[in-house]
């Protein structure tokens, strides 16, 4: 039987905290540039935000299949969990063996409080770079939670960002004050997704392809009997989109 969920997919008004979770800038994990370069260089920063229990490595492991020439940098949650990962904030599951994501109305709240916390470090962390004021064009690379973050801080900095990348993620409930100037912007967003994927479930797909039609030059790719990864298919598409936004 599906779940039924509450209307805070379109109702809920978002709260952005101004309190910062400590993301350690010197965790950070660079390809092609560096933290004491970031507020001065012009060459395209890609941000990469992980997913849930991994720690950075994976996100920078996939740049050998992106563009070269760019910077990467990696961000490691600021959370480190019991088992060693790390996470942007805690998740609820509604069926632990699958990973499959809670949806009741709790879960939904708990899901956007805890991804606007992270956006809010998140941008600290790049204020304090520096690399807004250095003229290079940024695109955010998030994947599952990382995804879900990485949505989070393009819709509290409209402007900021020349484009996103939302792996096997989703868009969190709530109005933010950013989503009525991306309505008119509709800044790129890559959407990618596997069929398959048990993790997201599909009332948040339905909530993330509407909000998306609604927010973004959305550039959609579903690969049919692909679960929650991202696939060897994908990266070439994921590489030509960053090129088309960070030229």
């Amino acid at each position: 039987m599906r779940t039924v969920m509450t209307p805070l997919w379109t109702m809920y008004v978002s709260r952005v905290s101004t309190a910062s979770t400590g993301i350690d800038p010197t965790t950070l994990l660079w390809r092609g540039g560096d933290a004491e370069t970031a507020a001065t260089s012009r060459v395209p920063l890609v941000v990469g935000l992980h997913g849930y229990g991994a720690d950075g490595t994976d996100i920078l492991s996939l740049t050998g299949q992106l563009p070269q020439g760019y910077r990467y940098v990696s961000v490691p949650a600021p959370h480190i969990q019991p088992e060693g990962g790390r996470e942007w904030f805690p998740l609820r599951f509604a069926d632990p063996m699958t990973g499959e994501v809670a949806v009741d109305a709790d879960a939904q709240l708990s899901l956007e409080r805890g991804a606007n916390d992270a956006a809010s470090a998140l941008l600290e962390l790049l204020d304090g770079l520096g690399v807004f004021t250095s003229g290079a064009p940024i695109a955010l690379l998030g994947y599952s939670q990382g995804s879900i973050v990485a949505m989070q801080a393009l819709r509290q900095r409209p402007g900021s960002f020349a484009g996103a990348l939302l792996i096997s993620g989703l868009v969190a409930v709530g109005t933010l004050p950013g989503d009525a100037e991306l309505a008119q912007t509709r800044p790129p967003v890559f959407w990618g997704r596997g069929d398959a994927d048990t993790v997201i479930p599909a009332l948040a797909v339905e909530h993330t392809a509407a909000w998306l039609e609604a927010h973004a030059d959305v550039q959609k790719y579903v690969e049919a009997g692909l679960g929650h990864a991202v696939s060897e298919t994908e990266l070439p598409l994921m590489a030509a989109f960053l090129e088309r936004v960070l030229e």
